[in-house]
């Protein structure tokens, strides 16, 4: 497989500072313009990975209307804000490469995209008939276009509703994923939030979470109700909604209500595991155990719902199970203490996330939700 890198309008400064940079670190690096780039009917070769280096959101966007959109890479000055990365990245963008990067670092980030493509080249020369290669590639487009559906339904990331911030980050095994979060506020006085983990991955468990955003919305407005006042409640809702639809998925699920007149956190779980965690402001865990079943399954289930008060400082921490696989103890009961173990020595959610994202294999989805009581 070979490898071609470009820089797409050197005429910026950052640009031109990038297209300097490579020689220095033995890299051969390409310019073309938006012209070349648009102009271009070229059909994609499989065996040659061209990664577009872009300065900007624009020339990110340049990359998508030319169909090389899982192929950008957006240059920064320095790291950009989570709103520009979001943009980027729902763009199809595959990383973000600062300028002060060292060439060590640099390296790596590019051996990383090699290698993520050259493993899909080996599987397309697999492939003994160019019709199936054409429609591997068909399926892929399709896919990446149903990863940026999926990434435009999730919330803003470090969202602030009122004296929480709330945050998420997701890592699909494959291009969609079969994890969701979601958090919004429920008329004035409280904030949900939520973290739903759909049996497998892939396409089919993907499906459901557009179901999920859609309950997202039916929550919104039946809140209140004598059948929807506390989470266990709407958890009961849920279930007998995918069962009523006979989607023949079972959901491991989280459910949080904040109070944020009291700052008393309610909450549910179905199956979901690894258990929730608040962290007050001393670094202190307790542990959110509950025992309900699946949703999707069983009609009879019942979830109840506990409650605890969340302090100044204190933050909720909820994964889905694809953690586990980045943690190094076999058991079950080690990993638990080793996910509490490095919640313990890292410096926030973001710096966790890192942690974890450091050693993903891509063996499962994999998703985070911190809801932080600010003041």
């Amino acid at each position: 497989m070979s490898i071609s890198l470009v820089v797409l309008n050197t005429n910026s400064e950052l640009g031109r500072a990038f297209v300097e940079k490579m020689p220095s670190i033995g890299l051969d690096v390409r310019q073309i313009s938006g012209e070349d780039l648009t102009g271009s009917k070229r059909l994609r070769d499989p065996q040659t990975l061209e990664i577009v280096v872009c300065s900007s959101l624009e020339d990110v966007q340049l990359c998508t209307d030319a169909n090389l959109f899982n192929y950008s890479v957006l240059l920064s000055q320095n790291l950009p804000s989570a709103e520009t990365l979001h943009s980027a990245f729902a763009l199809g963008c595959i990383d973000c490469w600062l300028m002060q990067m060292g060439s060590a670092e640099l390296l790596q980030r590019i051996t990383v995209v090699e290698n993520r493509f050259a493993q899909m080249a080996r599987r397309l020369e697999d492939s003994s008939h160019q019709r199936l290669v054409n429609m591997q590639l068909e399926i892929e487009q399709d896919q990446l276009q149903g990863q940026q559906i999926q990434r435009g339904m999730l919330p803003k990331q470090d969202k602030t509703i009122d004296r929480f911030l709330c945050s998420r980050w997701l890592a699909p095994s494959l291009i969609l994923s079969g994890d969701f979060v979601d958090y919004f506020p429920l008329q004035d006085k409280y904030l949900a939030c939520f973290l739903a983990d759909v049996a497998g991955h892939g396409a089919s468990s993907a499906l459901l979470t557009v179901q999920l955003k859609n309950i997202s919305w039916r929550l919104q407005q039946k809140f209140g109700s004598l059948s929807f006042n506390s989470p266990g409640a709407m958890l009961g809702w849920i279930n007998t909604t995918l069962i009523d639809q006979s989607i023949e998925k079972h959901v491991a699920m989280f459910l949080g209500i904040i109070d944020k007149e009291t700052n008393v956190l309610h909450y549910s779980t179905g199956a979901q595991f690894p258990p929730a965690m608040l962290v007050n402001a001393e670094g202190q865990i307790s542990v959110l155990e509950q025992s309900g079943k699946p949703l999707g399954l069983f009609p009879d289930a019942h979830y109840h719902s506990d409650s605890l008060e969340m302090p100044i400082g204190a933050q909720l921490l909820v994964f889905s199970d694809g953690v586990l696989d980045c943690l190094a103890p076999a058991d079950l009961a080690e990993k638990e203490k080793a996910l509490q173990q490095a919640i313990k020595q890292s410096d926030g959610a973001p710096a966790l996330w890192d942690l974890l994202r450091a050693q993903f294999e891509g063996l499962d989805d994999m998703s985070f939700m911190a809801v932080k009581r600010l003041s």
